[in-house]
């Protein structure tokens, strides 16, 4: 069984309208080539699409709490696919257990809307998400030349994965 350890203060909501401000700019502090805010009104708005927040509880400067968005997922469903299409953790909040809990719960999602199966795309260059993945149960099962094009024009290669959301294994991927 998969386990996973979750900050404490990190909490996960789906994505509402009056978050597409703070997405946008979340998508931006994470690629460099970020999908604007109409595009993921757009996204959120397609049947089986959904959208996560994680949010970090913090203690500014001035002595006032707050939560703070601090990354995201982007998810479809269709039929009894699911689809991560996007998914990133704020530069300054990375390596705290936040994408897991928001892969988690994208895959659980997915799950509890009748996907049998999840697929992503991750550049061929990206060690770290593919770790990520892998540990999640996704597997390579293609690859995708030219798929990702970088600031400096060059194109990078995507693995394609899938994770098998029926494995007993996998479920509940509690939180440890």
């Amino acid at each position: 069984m998969l386990a996973l350890k979750r900050a404490p203060s990190i909490s996960i909501k789906t994505v509402g309208p009056f978050d597409l401000g703070r997405l946008a700019r979340l998508h931006q502090s994470c690629f460099d080539d970020p999908w604007s805010r109409a595009d993921l009104a757009h996204l959120l708005a397609l049947p089986g699409g959904f959208g996560l927040l994680a949010r970090l509880f913090e203690r500014n400067l001035s002595g006032l709490d707050g939560m703070r968005g601090v990354g995201f997922a982007l998810c479809r469903v269709v039929r009894e696919e699911g689809e991560l299409l996007s998914i990133g953790v704020g530069p300054t909040y990375r390596r705290r257990a936040i994408g897991a809990a928001l892969l988690r719960e994208s895959m659980e999602r997915c799950r509890r809307a009748g996907a049998v199966a999840m697929f992503l795309e991750v550049a061929t260059d990206n060690e770290s998400a593919q770790t990520l993945y892998r540990t999640f149960g996704f597997n390579e099962v293609g690859r995708r030349e030219g798929y990702y094009l970088r600031p400096d024009g060059s194109r990078v290669n995507a693995y394609t994965m899938r994770c098998d959301l029926t494995r007993d294994d996998l479920w509940p991927l509690e939180a440890g």
